[in-house]
């Protein structure tokens, strides 16, 4: 039997890194945007977009403030930007992953975070309804 391993080429394969992560956190995001991940200007877009909307959803104030003070965040950090309903940050913030919350609390400081940051409070959604 001849062996054909050794006239294979080898192939390394390298995962790509999560750039949707279902529970972004500033320990997994701070590796991901320093200049020596790899990662091209684009997909820090991506990541930090994705980010900042699970943050909102979620009431997630640590995460918020995170990407509020990381300098490589701060750089790409669009607070215009609306989720595939259309509704803005602070839509997206006060309502959640559902009008009946016991993260009242935690909601109202990232809206606060939010707005002293520069979110439009005056944002239209796009005519979708929560």
């Amino acid at each position: 039997m001849t062996s054909t391993s050794s006239s294979q080429p080898r192939i390394d394969i390298v995962p790509e890194p999560d750039l949707h992560p279902i529970c972004p956190s500033p320990s997994t995001l701070a590796p991901l945007l320093a200049s020596s991940s790899g990662l091209d200007r684009t997909q820090r877009t991506e990541l930090v977009t994705h980010s900042l909307s699970r943050a909102c959803l979620f009431a997630d104030l640590p995460l918020l403030s995170f990407l509020f003070s990381d300098p490589q965040a701060q750089a790409i950090l669009d607070l215009g930007i609306c989720d595939e309903d259309g509704h803005g940050l602070i839509s997206l913030t006060i309502f959640g992953f559902g009008p009946e919350s016991d993260r009242d609390v935690e909601r109202e400081e990232c809206v606060r975070l939010l707005v002293s940051e520069g979110a439009d409070v005056n944002h239209q959604d796009n005519g979708a309804s929560l």
